[in-house]
């Protein structure tokens, strides 16, 4: 069994080093078989492993390890010489002494450097199935874009190998490996980011750069406080995990969150994502949806039990319900498409943070449920994004009134999306919905913070709601000149990506019911360490002490959704389209919105995250 879980790691290097030597028509058939045997191995992992694995790998890949991470950070040096960028130096610098001061005092245990958990396996779910799918839709893209051949392997040949670094990252137990992993998705970052090597290219790339390398640093900083802490000494998270209640020391969980809140853009270094969309869409819907950004919420519910009920997992509930409130008002000031997706993005991370950090049974299954739910529809936005950009030419939200006509099944993709993230019954839905009773249940116990905390999730849900309802508004727009319905011939790569996640999100929406018993309270029982019911009763699934209403739900779903999807397909025939006080005179009718500005708010945003992430360190320091 174990050289599955190595195949997930091996195949995608494997593959991604193959990219660059063999004929492009082979490279796609290898990609999609690729992406079909990851999804597939992920799925038989699931399903048929319920014991947590442990893995120890030989000597000789500990020292492999050490020598990668020397040399990644070596040539993080040369990138800040050759651009001139002192801060990604300085912090190379930093990184490097670190590493090198870390291996020569981290105690010789002979440990597992692998741990496979229900949490790493359903990781592999999501990494593996979107992340394959962005792999196929991104043959055709890159197609597309006016660069070299050897230029386009490279790009998926990242893509690949950024695949399998994933699939090490939530299965690393050893703090040393997590690093160089956390380290190597960084890089990709850059490289996909900077990929077409233009101005504002390679200056977004370098930004992300630093900023990632902040959450190196504090890694670097756990992992060095956890080696002189003679209660801890292994420099793993389940030694951790294990230790905590007898050293009641928690500044290596407040860096490992730090670092972890960093890659997930949460406020104040959240530019390092919104300038990510200057990369190839299949790069956005990477960081934004199945990957990169996903580490934010993984690692919190790793060390979710060490830090439930303390001040650290307070710190921590209130800077994320700050970020998810902020990010979502940003994102209702926006017109351009992707920057909207961007911040949306980083609303939700902070909610799926915010839960995480609260720990109980309810809060961790809707974390659980909003991880899933939204990297799936996401990645169908981001995706459907680069259609429109590429094959209508849209990038502004008050240009696409005309996208129901041109490209119907687009639009309709694009309003499933959204809806799949706002009402009942889909996965999205539910995961707030339970986010709200799981904070409201312990409003007794954490008093103004719960209340702070709620009202700031009330508000930005509303925001968010109101941000959704804004842009599909947009897709149900007519002029009246075309009368009938004609779906758009895309590129058959790009039709059946959109194909398998609308599969996805419906057919995720109709075993809901079957999901959450099945997937999603295993996994959450597993992370707290309790036992969770979930069972039917008089047709409601009860999660503990939570009843989610079955027929009230199928209602819904029959007057909101399906109500919508019908709506776009109606159209008025033989009918002119007129303006108020134009005296019957016919008009190009346009749909827009009332965009604002928050660029001068943004400032104080970016101090008030900073202060939260300063207090983190402090709080986990004094603990």
């Amino acid at each position: 069994m174990n050289w599955l879980f190595y195949s997930l790691f091996l195949i995608p290097l494997i593959v991604s080093g193959l990219i660059l030597v063999l004929p492009k028509k082979i490279n796609q058939a290898l990609i999609i078989i690729t992406a079909a045997v990851l999804s597939g191995i992920s799925l038989y992992l699931f399903g048929s492993v319920h014991q947590s694995v442990a893995l120890q790998v030989p000597d000789i890949i500990n020292q492999l390890v050490a020598g990668v991470d020397i040399l990644l950070l070596l040539y993080f040096g040369f990138i800040a010489v050759k651009h001139r960028n002192v801060l990604v130096g300085i912090l190379s610098i930093l990184q490097l002494a670190g590493v090198v001061y870390a291996l020569s005092i981290a105690p010789h245990h002979s440990i597992p450097q692998f741990y496979i958990d229900r949490l790493s396996l359903m990781m592999f779910l999501l990494i593996n199935i979107v992340s394959g799918i962005i792999a196929i839709y991104a043959i055709r893209y890159i197609d597309e874009e006016h660069c070299s051949e050897g230029r386009k392997k490279f790009f998926l040949s990242v893509i690949m190998w950024f695949i399998g670094v994933m699939n090490m990252i939530v299965s690393a137990d050893n703090l040393e490996y997590f690093f160089l992993f956390f380290e190597l998705t960084t890089l990709a970052s850059f490289l996909l980011i900077g990929f077409r090597k233009d101005e504002i290219s390679i200056r977004n790339a370098l930004n992300a750069l630093w900023m990632n390398q902040i959450g190196g640093v504090a890694i670097l900083g756990a992992i060095i406080y956890a080696i002189y802490t003679p209660e801890y000494q292994q420099v793993t998270f389940s030694g951790l995990l294990n230790n905590v209640s007898a050293t009641g020391l928690l500044l290596p969980f407040a860096l490992l969150a730090v670092a972890a809140l960093i890659k997930g853009a949460q406020m104040p270094f959240s530019s390092w994502l919104l300038g990510a969309m200057v990369a190839p869409t299949p790069v956005s819907a990477l960081l934004h949806s199945s990957t990169m950004v996903k580490i934010a919420p993984f690692v919190i519910l790793r060390i979710s039990p060490a830090i439930k009920d303390t001040q650290v997992a307070t710190v921590i509930m209130l800077l994320t319900a700050f970020v998810f409130l902020v990010a979502a008002i940003s994102a209702l000031s926006q017109d351009t498409f992707k920057r909207i997706l961007a911040y949306s993005t980083i609303s939700l991370l902070g909610l799926m943070c915010l839960l995480a950090a609260a720990g109980s049974e309810t809060a961790i299954t809707a974390a659980l449920l909003l991880i899933i739910f939204h990297g799936v529809s996401k990645c169908m936005l981001f995706l459907n994004a680069g259609i429109i950009e590429h094959v209508y030419h849209y990038k502004e939200t008050s240009q696409m009134d005309r996208l129901g006509e041109l490209g119907p099944f687009t639009a309709l993709a694009v309003a499933i999306g959204f809806m799949s993230l706002l009402l009942p019954p889909f996965g999205g839905f539910i995961g707030k919905w339970f986010s709200i009773e799981s904070i409201g249940s312990a409003l007794p116990s954490i008093k103004l913070t719960g209340a702070l905390i709620i009202a700031a999730m009330a508000i930005g849900g509303a925001v968010m709601a109101l941000l959704y309802f804004k842009v599909t508004g947009v897709l149900f727009a007519r002029s009246g000149e075309q009368e009938t319905i004609r779906f758009e011939n895309t590129h058959p790569l790009y039709r059946s990506s959109i194909i398998i996640l609308l599969f996805l999100i419906i057919g995720g929406m109709l075993a809901l019911p079957f999901l959450i018993p099945s997937l999603f309270a295993p996994v959450a029982s597993a992370i707290t360490q309790t036992s969770i019911i979930c069972e039917f009763r008089s047709w409601a699934l009860y999660l503990n002490q939570l009843a989610l209403p079955l027929i009230p739900m199928l209602i819904a779903f029959l007057v909101l959704p399906l109500t919508i999807i019908v709506s776009m397909f109606i159209h008025f025939r033989r009918v002119d389209r007129v303006k108020e006080y134009t005296c019957g005179e016919k008009v190009e009718y346009r749909f827009s919105s009332l965009y604002f500005s928050t660029e001068k708010a943004m400032p104080y945003y970016i101090v008030i995250g900073g202060i939260f992430f300063v207090a983190l360190v402090f709080v986990g320091g004094m603990l």
